[in-house]
């Protein structure tokens, strides 16, 4: 408890023992902590259990409805949210309990805070990947989980106050290949939820999309001030929209 308010800590995970313990880790100060694991086949399970009792397993239904299951198993006054490759820095960390030290939390029902990625062995700074602004830290009466199938977000009413400190993403553990595939399995997500909604892709889209998407995060979004990985996120981010609108005009053709 922080200046008589309490806090619940939550996050998702499934197979995630090379990262589940650093994010734990940079919540454990917080009133209770929740982690809903999908089945994990490593040793995720024993690590959430070193720090809460509170581990539910539950079959993975989608980001979103994950997401959402879990913020609904909390029950603090203010709920914390991290994914399992995400943590607190400590400057997040003393921001945050500073913030509920001091009189006047409830003139907010939420905090956003930037998050900084690090590929490839260096800190993404460009190319649109920060600050990516995250409302992970909200009022539990007031938020509720909404969001597309794979980026779930916490929406609040009131307003919400910006804090300095990172959320510190260590995303793509496995290099390039990592995040071409990761790039790849959302593409398809992405493509269906499209599809679904009738939206369609000509030739147009195909062939102006893709090298839009470099530009803007290569030039416009300074990418190229971040060396060879600045040039990897943004040679993804074409990819990503390329394979999207194809998948798209796939199953389109096909009406699949």
């Amino acid at each position: 408890m922080i200046g008589g308010t309490t806090i619940s800590g939550f996050v998702i995970t499934y197979n995630e023992e090379a990262a589940i313990r650093d994010c734990l880790e940079s919540m454990k100060w917080a009133d209770e902590l929740v982690v809903v694991d999908s089945f994990s086949q490593d040793a995720t399970v024993g690590i959430a259990r070193e720090y809460t009792d509170k581990v539910i397993q539950r079959e993975f239904a989608g980001y979103v409805p994950q997401t959402r299951f879990a913020f609904e198993q909390t029950t603090c006054d203010w709920v914390l949210w991290l994914d399992a490759d995400e943590r607190l820095s400590d400057r997040a960390v003393a921001e945050i309990q500073e913030a509920f030290e001091q009189p006047g939390e409830g003139a907010c029902d939420g905090f956003s805070l930037p998050r900084r990625t690090h590929f490839l062995g260096r800190w993404i700074m460009h190319g649109g990947w920060y600050p990516q602004r995250k409302l992970r830290l909200f009022r539990r009466a007031a938020a509720r989980i909404a969001g597309e199938q794979i980026h779930p977000e916490a929406v609040v009413p009131g307003p919400v106050r910006r804090l300095k400190g990172d959320i510190l993403h260590f995303s793509f553990p496995g290099g390039i290949m990592d995040y071409v595939e990761r790039s790849r399995k959302y593409a398809e997500i992405a493509a269906r939820e499209r599809f679904a909604k009738g939206k369609k892709v000509g030739v147009a889209g195909l062939l102006l999309r893709p090298p839009m998407a470099f530009l803007q995060g290569y030039v416009l979004r300074l990418g190229f001030l971040d060396g060879v990985p600045g040039l990897a996120v943004a040679a993804g981010r074409a990819y990503h929209k390329f394979m999207r609108d194809m998948r798209l005009w796939e199953l389109a053709s096909k009406g699949e």
